[in-house]
């Protein structure tokens, strides 16, 4: 009975030791594995929050402080030239005249998109009215053409499959740091600070580009120079690979040429899951001075 004991007791502690049956992987494995199951990745929900630090230069929030945007959806990836996606979006930020709410319901197809009003705090003394009606709009958006990476043109299904090969044979990232494993989404996960390979990124850019759109002139340098600057934390499924969860700190170039840095956190869940992205009913088209309440004009 005693020699029994002792031999259950040196298996739990291998069992512990050996992270229940789980071997450690070394972190090229780890990526290369990540790649793979991410290029085939057809249906997602995500969750994520988005923060400007400073004044917005967004087109649409100009003049806004601390932009904060969080919010849900899910995207269908199956046909790239028939992309859809829903976003619930709760947006906030400060101004001069006070703070500003929005939250907003989006569809998108590749021909038009859906939008309404589900909440709306505005300061008041503002030339004009709005109000979360609920109601759905209408706007037309480029067709099927994507711009992937300057490209005008649709992107076929055999562009399709090559994306997807580029993407699993991608190497770009390095670990800077490893932290304890976490439990993201109900499984265990390698939990990292990574760094992009500058070199990497240019050889997957360049590529990426002769693929969709050799004729089109981009600056790859300025590309890869940004994104290696930025900060990525990973949480990285053990068992299937998959990306859960990144958290990034970067920047971008306003249209001023002004340096504009944010804060973005990202959750990944349902990878599996196909649900319909349909169009609502009761729609009308999108017209801005009757949404803001504003008169008509008239010739």
């Amino acid at each position: 009975m005693k020699n029994q004991g002792l031999i259950w007791g040196l298996a739990v502690s291998l069992l512990i030791l050996g992270g229940c049956g789980i071997k450690p992987e070394e972190p090229p494995v780890v990526f290369e594995k990540m790649s793979n199951a991410m290029s085939k990745v057809e249906q997602l929900e995500f969750s994520g929050d988005f923060q400007v630090v400073g004044n917005s230069t967004i087109p649409l929030f100009q003049g806004l402080q601390d932009l904060q945007i969080s919010g849900n959806g899910r995207t269908n990836l199956t046909e790239v030239n028939n992309l859809r996606y829903l976003l619930n979006l709760a947006i906030k930020g400060k101004s001069s005249e006070g703070d500003t709410e929005i939250g907003t319901e989006i569809i998108s197809f590749p021909d038009c998109s859906y939008f309404r009003l589900t909440n709306i705090v505005m300061p008041l003394g503002l030339p004009f009215s709005l109000a979360p009606n609920n109601k759905w709009y209408k706007t037309k958006s480029g067709g099927q053409n994507l711009d992937w990476l300057g490209s005008t043109q649709p992107v076929t299904p055999e562009q399709t499959n090559q994306i997807r090969v580029l993407i699993a044979q991608s190497k770009l990232f390095n670990v800077v740091q490893k932290f304890p494993d976490e439990t993201v989404g109900g499984g265990r996960t390698y939990h990292w600070q990574v760094a992009v390979d500058a070199e990497a990124l240019r050889v997957s850019i360049r590529d990426l580009t002769n693929l969709t759109s050799p004729t089109t002139d981009i600056d790859i340098d300025h590309i890869v120079a940004m994104l290696s600057d930025y900060t990525y934390e990973f949480w990285i499924n053990k068992y299937d690979h998959r990306l859960m969860r990144a958290d990034i700190k970067g920047w971008y170039d306003s249209p001023e040429h002004q340096r504009v840095d944010f804060t973005v956190k990202f959750n990944f869940d349902k990878f599996s899951s196909v649900s319909a992205i349909n169009r609502p009913s009761n729609v009308q088209e999108f017209d801005l001075r009757q949404m803001l309440g504003l008169p008509a004009i008239t010739q």
